[in-house]
Protein backbone atom coordinates (compact mmCIF):
# COMPACT_ATOMS: atom_id res chain seq x y z
CA UNK A 1 0.00 0.00 0.00
CA UNK A 2 1.15 3.43 -0.88
CA UNK A 3 1.85 5.72 1.98
CA UNK A 4 -0.46 9.00 2.17
CA UNK A 5 1.14 12.39 1.05
CA UNK A 6 -0.31 15.99 1.93
CA UNK A 7 -1.29 15.90 -2.31
CA UNK A 8 -3.35 13.07 -1.66
CA UNK A 9 -6.64 15.53 -1.37
CA UNK A 10 -6.32 17.01 -4.98
CA UNK A 11 -7.39 13.75 -6.26
CA UNK A 12 -10.94 14.11 -3.53
CA UNK A 13 -10.62 17.70 -2.52
CA UNK A 14 -13.21 17.56 0.33
CA UNK A 15 -12.86 19.43 3.73
CA UNK A 16 -12.72 16.14 5.55
CA UNK A 17 -9.51 14.88 3.39
CA UNK A 18 -7.98 18.30 3.11
CA UNK A 19 -7.97 18.23 7.21
CA UNK A 20 -7.00 14.93 7.40
CA UNK A 21 -3.79 15.91 5.14
CA UNK A 22 -3.37 19.21 6.79
CA UNK A 23 -2.61 16.99 9.94
CA UNK A 24 0.32 16.12 8.30
CA UNK A 25 1.99 19.14 8.19
CA UNK A 26 0.86 20.52 11.44
CA UNK A 27 2.08 17.61 13.58
CA UNK A 28 5.64 17.23 11.44
CA UNK A 29 8.37 18.37 13.85
CA UNK A 30 9.75 20.79 11.38
CA UNK A 31 6.23 22.10 10.94
CA UNK A 32 7.00 26.11 11.71
CA UNK A 33 4.13 28.85 11.38
CA UNK A 34 6.89 31.70 11.01
CA UNK A 35 8.95 29.95 8.49
CA UNK A 36 10.70 32.75 5.97
CA UNK A 37 9.89 29.77 3.39
CA UNK A 38 7.74 31.94 1.70
CA UNK A 39 10.27 35.13 1.61
CA UNK A 40 13.27 33.03 0.47
CA UNK A 41 10.94 31.54 -2.59
CA UNK A 42 9.72 35.30 -3.41
CA UNK A 43 13.57 36.27 -3.61
CA UNK A 44 14.18 33.32 -5.76
CA UNK A 45 11.69 34.76 -7.59
CA UNK A 46 12.92 38.07 -7.43
CA UNK A 47 15.89 36.95 -8.55
CA UNK A 48 14.95 35.04 -11.97
CA UNK A 49 16.14 31.88 -10.14
CA UNK A 50 13.54 29.89 -11.85
CA UNK A 51 14.68 26.11 -11.19
CA UNK A 52 15.31 26.88 -7.70
CA UNK A 53 11.96 28.00 -7.01
CA UNK A 54 10.06 25.57 -8.80
CA UNK A 55 12.64 22.90 -6.80
CA UNK A 56 12.36 24.59 -3.75
CA UNK A 57 10.01 22.39 -0.80
CA UNK A 58 9.90 22.41 2.90
CA UNK A 59 6.88 21.31 5.10
CA UNK A 60 5.54 24.39 5.73
CA UNK A 61 4.93 25.52 2.13
CA UNK A 62 3.44 22.08 1.06
CA UNK A 63 -0.14 23.24 1.42
CA UNK A 64 0.60 27.13 1.17
CA UNK A 65 -1.50 28.95 -2.12
CA UNK A 66 1.42 31.58 -2.17
CA UNK A 67 3.99 28.70 -2.47
CA UNK A 68 2.05 27.37 -5.17
CA UNK A 69 1.18 30.74 -7.10
CA UNK A 70 4.69 31.80 -7.21
CA UNK A 71 5.98 28.60 -9.00
CA UNK A 72 2.80 29.35 -11.32
CA UNK A 73 3.89 32.51 -12.23
CA UNK A 74 7.76 31.58 -12.37
CA UNK A 75 7.13 28.21 -14.51
CA UNK A 76 4.68 30.50 -16.74
CA UNK A 77 8.22 32.49 -16.81
CA UNK A 78 10.39 29.76 -18.49
CA UNK A 79 7.27 28.83 -20.67
CA UNK A 80 6.61 25.33 -18.78
CA UNK A 81 2.74 26.21 -19.30
CA UNK A 82 1.84 22.18 -18.77
CA UNK A 83 3.36 22.18 -15.43
CA UNK A 84 1.73 25.65 -14.75
CA UNK A 85 -1.27 24.42 -15.19
CA UNK A 86 -0.65 21.52 -12.78
CA UNK A 87 0.36 23.64 -9.93
CA UNK A 88 -2.53 26.33 -10.52
CA UNK A 89 -4.76 23.46 -9.97
CA UNK A 90 -2.86 22.34 -7.16
CA UNK A 91 -3.20 26.21 -5.99
CA UNK A 92 -6.59 26.40 -6.79
CA UNK A 93 -7.48 23.40 -4.83
CA UNK A 94 -5.82 24.34 -1.79
CA UNK A 95 -8.14 27.67 -1.50
CA UNK A 96 -10.96 25.91 -2.07
CA UNK A 97 -10.28 23.56 0.41
CA UNK A 98 -9.38 26.16 3.62
CA UNK A 99 -12.82 28.19 2.21
CA UNK A 100 -14.30 24.81 2.75
CA UNK A 101 -12.79 24.61 6.31
CA UNK A 102 -15.58 27.69 7.44
CA UNK A 103 -17.42 30.54 6.72
CA UNK A 104 -15.36 33.07 8.04
CA UNK A 105 -17.93 33.55 11.08
CA UNK A 106 -16.46 33.61 14.64
CA UNK A 107 -18.97 30.10 15.24
CA UNK A 108 -17.27 28.85 12.19
CA UNK A 109 -14.04 30.40 10.99
CA UNK A 110 -11.68 29.35 8.16
CA UNK A 111 -8.84 27.10 9.42
CA UNK A 112 -5.29 28.13 8.41
CA UNK A 113 -1.73 26.96 8.73
CA UNK A 114 0.13 29.82 8.65
CA UNK A 115 -1.00 33.93 8.61
CA UNK A 116 -0.08 34.34 4.96
CA UNK A 117 -2.45 31.65 3.82
CA UNK A 118 -5.69 33.95 5.52
CA UNK A 119 -4.42 36.81 3.00
CA UNK A 120 -4.16 34.39 0.53
CA UNK A 121 -7.85 33.37 0.55
CA UNK A 122 -8.81 37.05 0.64
CA UNK A 123 -7.23 38.01 -2.13
CA UNK A 124 -7.25 34.98 -4.52
CA UNK A 125 -10.50 33.76 -3.35
CA UNK A 126 -12.73 36.00 -2.17
CA UNK A 127 -10.92 39.80 -3.93
CA UNK A 128 -10.79 41.64 -0.91
CA UNK A 129 -9.04 43.53 1.61
CA UNK A 130 -8.52 44.53 5.27
CA UNK A 131 -8.11 47.05 6.65
CA UNK A 132 -6.89 45.44 10.18
CA UNK A 133 -6.12 42.22 12.14
CA UNK A 134 -6.28 41.55 15.51
CA UNK A 135 -5.80 38.30 17.77
CA UNK A 136 -8.66 37.11 20.00
CA UNK A 137 -9.24 33.88 22.07
CA UNK A 138 -12.45 32.71 21.95
CA UNK A 139 -13.71 29.70 23.75
CA UNK A 140 -10.39 27.20 23.47
CA UNK A 141 -9.10 28.82 19.93
CA UNK A 142 -7.05 30.95 18.56
CA UNK A 143 -8.46 33.45 16.11
CA UNK A 144 -7.47 36.24 14.02
CA UNK A 145 -9.91 38.65 13.20
CA UNK A 146 -9.73 40.65 9.82
CA UNK A 147 -11.76 44.00 9.63
CA UNK A 148 -12.36 44.04 6.00
CA UNK A 149 -12.73 47.81 3.95
CA UNK A 150 -16.50 47.18 4.14
CA UNK A 151 -16.38 47.20 8.14
CA UNK A 152 -17.03 43.37 7.85
CA UNK A 153 -14.90 40.84 9.69
CA UNK A 154 -14.04 37.30 9.06
CA UNK A 155 -12.34 34.81 11.72
CA UNK A 156 -9.34 32.59 11.08
CA UNK A 157 -8.80 29.60 13.54
CA UNK A 158 -4.50 29.87 13.98
CA UNK A 159 -4.88 28.00 17.17
CA UNK A 160 -2.83 25.43 15.90
CA UNK A 161 -0.02 27.43 14.27
CA UNK A 162 -0.45 29.95 17.53
CA UNK A 163 0.53 26.85 20.00
CA UNK A 164 3.21 25.93 17.40
CA UNK A 165 4.66 28.93 17.37
CA UNK A 166 4.82 29.49 21.55
CA UNK A 167 6.16 26.01 21.52
CA UNK A 168 9.04 26.87 19.41
CA UNK A 169 9.55 30.45 21.09
CA UNK A 170 9.52 28.48 24.23
CA UNK A 171 11.99 25.78 23.45
CA UNK A 172 14.38 28.59 21.84
CA UNK A 173 14.06 30.54 24.70
CA UNK A 174 15.05 27.25 26.82
CA UNK A 175 18.01 26.36 24.58
CA UNK A 176 19.27 29.95 24.77
CA UNK A 177 19.22 29.66 28.83
CA UNK A 178 20.81 25.74 28.53
CA UNK A 179 23.53 27.44 26.05
CA UNK A 180 24.04 30.15 28.83
CA UNK A 181 24.44 28.31 31.29
CA UNK A 182 26.75 25.46 30.00
CA UNK A 183 29.10 29.01 28.69
CA UNK A 184 28.50 30.13 32.37
CA UNK A 185 29.81 26.06 33.61
CA UNK A 186 32.59 26.16 31.26
CA UNK A 187 34.31 29.16 31.84
CA UNK A 188 33.54 28.46 35.55
CA UNK A 189 35.28 25.37 35.21
CA UNK A 190 38.12 27.44 33.46
CA UNK A 191 38.60 29.95 35.74
CA UNK A 192 38.52 26.97 38.58
CA UNK A 193 41.42 25.20 36.93
CA UNK A 194 43.77 28.53 36.59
Amino acid sequence: MREKTVFDFVADPTKENFLKHRELIITNPDYDPNSDDLEIMKKLYENKEYDKLNYYVTINVLLSPRAHFLKFISLNEIGNTKAAESIAFICHNILNCIEKTGDGTIENPYIVIRASDEDDLLELRLSKKYLQKRLIQHEDKYLDVLTLEDGSELYFDITDAYKRSKFLLDKEKSEGKRAEKQKKKSWWNFLSKN
